[in-house]
């Protein structure tokens, strides 16, 4: 239930950088002086952004909770704010996909699969982090949209990976005991039969042979592109390759998506589906490999095994792993004109998972900004890690350069302040009688954030996907004329959960 605002009180506050959270060595406490929500305006006047053209509305919904709404009669645009503060009271701090990982969902109805009851319902919610959006293209170059759920980077829930990291570790926040942490993650999988034989497992409730956005592993192919008579790609004028499908047509998409015929790819026991069959996207001639699928009950043990792709369900608690490729490890892989260490996902599956087989799947997750291991640990889960794009600030300095992404797209962002505070933050239009799209670019993004007080803010999926949910309702414009968009993943907070109550 919602109160009109009153001046937050004195208290004892507990230093909260989010690595300490993290690592769980919370030692350090300070007492700092009565402070005034980050909402409630502009925290630091040398930044210009469009909040000074805009007027808070706040209301305090409870310990800890702190909505404010920017809006003006004469600007269109409005910024939705909710700052969360677990030293003023026991809060939650996560992120859902909702019934399951293979299939996107509207925000709220995410927001529904969280808590047992309607008491434990989080209070505000936003979309999270980026997933595949579209598969293919057809013969008149319309793209084909995606059916399944498929995260582009990092993607945790309850200490379980969902989706795996880049190459590189991918910009994304790690939620845990009620504080969030903005950093890069990287994740490392493997596979060990009970024969000794052991192998990297290339991703994450995903199909096998075609990836979205960045490599996953280093034998991974940029997709076939078009190339100038030195053998140089050809750049549009946006400066982006362009990409041929498996018929040598343009695709007309400016997504990066790379290719590997050799892969494991695992299916937990999240994935709600049956695994996908191969000979998914016209863009990529991998996916066209047959391969197996080998299933484990929740110790380990294989239970079945399949010589097609597609249509296997998981074990409750357990996992599928499906494997592609016969390339001999050690061989010079012709494709890759370098030698393929790992050798053919399904090579290693039919020598090394026979039926009665006990195979032991190890995924470690890494903070590269600490140089700190990930603690996941299932059967106790505390972390739930989101990907993004954009780093906009880092301690308090804005991180994107003035023309990156300057589309005034509706956005939605979270950040954190000195105090440990998370902040879920959405700009859009403010009605549906103005254009739909109206936002921000990520330069302005950035200023609005440091405007808000953020020390660490990370721009998450926007565009049609914003959505900023309070007690069960959309409360922004949306901008797709269908409505609410599914996403792949959510964020939410509301009460219950990790306090630090002062003395």
């Amino acid at each position: 239930m919602e109160t009109t605002y009153r001046a937050p009180r004195p208290t004892q506050l507990r230093f909260a950088a989010a690595a300490v959270a993290l690592l769980g060595a919370v030692s350090l406490t300070q007492v700092l002086p009565p402070v005034v929500s980050a909402a409630s305006g502009p925290a630091d006047n040398s930044v210009v952004s469009l909040l000074d053209t805009l007027t808070p509305h706040e209301l305090v919904v409870a310990d800890g909770i702190t909505r404010t709404t920017y809006s003006s009669t004469t600007e269109n645009r409005v910024v939705r704010v909710v700052v969360l503060d677990p030293d003023r009271g026991a809060l939650s701090l996560g992120s859902t996909v909702g019934r399951s990982v293979s299939e996107k969902e509207r925000t709220t109805g995410m927001l529904a699969t969280v808590g047992p009851t309607s008491r434990d319902r989080p209070y505000v919610g936003v979309n999270g982090g980026f997933s595949m959006a579209h598969k293919g293209q057809d013969a008149d170059h319309d793209l084909i949209a995606e059916e399944r759920s498929v995260a582009t980077g990092v993607s945790v829930q309850g200490d379980v990976v969902q989706g795996a990291s880049c190459t590189d570790a991918g910009e994304s926040v790690v939620l845990q005991h009620g504080r969030a942490h903005i950093t890069q993650v990287a994740t490392e999988l493997s596979l060990t039969s009970s024969d000794g034989a052991g192998r990297e497992i290339d991703g994450v409730n995903r199909y096998a042979g075609w990836l979205g956005a960045c490599r996953q592993g280093a034998d991974d192919r940029v997709i076939p592109h078009r190339t100038d008579a030195a053998g140089k790609p050809v750049l549009d004028a946006a400066g982006k390759r362009t990409y041929l499908d498996e018929f040598g047509r343009d695709i007309e998409h400016n997504r990066y998506y790379y290719e590997d015929d050799s892969e494991i790819v695992v299916f937990t026991s999240a994935y709600g589906d049956t695994t996908p069959a191969a000979a998914h996207s016209t863009w990529v001639t991998a996916d066209n490999a047959p391969g197996v699928e080998v299933a484990v009950d929740a110790r380990g043990v294989v239970v079945a095994v399949d010589s097609v792709l597609g249509g296997m369900a998981v074990p409750p608690g357990g996992k599928v792993f499906q494997g592609i490729g016969n390339q001999v490890p050690g061989a010079v892989d012709p494709r890759l004109g370098r030698v393929d260490a790992s050798g053919g996902g399904e090579r290693w599956l039919r020598e090394h998972a026979t039926l009665g087989t006990t195979l032991t799947y190890t995924q470690r997750a890494k903070d590269v900004r600490f140089d700190e291991e990930l603690p996941l640990d299932p059967a106790y889960p505390s972390i739930d890690v989101v990907n993004g794009t954009y780093l906009l600030l880092r301690n308090g300095k804005p991180q994107v350069e003035p023309g990156a992404n300057a589309i005034t797209d509706p956005r939605t962002a979270i950040g954190t302040d000195g105090w440990g505070r998370t902040l879920l933050v959405t700009v859009t239009a403010g009605t549906r009688a103005a254009p739909l799209r109206d936002g921000l670019g990520m330069a302005d993004l950035a200023a609005v954030m440091q405007d808000l007080g953020a020390i660490d803010a990370l721009n998450l999926d926007g565009g049609g996907s914003t959505t900023f949910v309070v007690d069960g309702t959309v409360r922004n414009v949306l901008s797709d004329a269908t409505g609410e968009r599914p996403v792949y993943d959510s964020v939410y907070g509301g009460l219950g959960g990790y306090g630090l109550p002062a003395p």
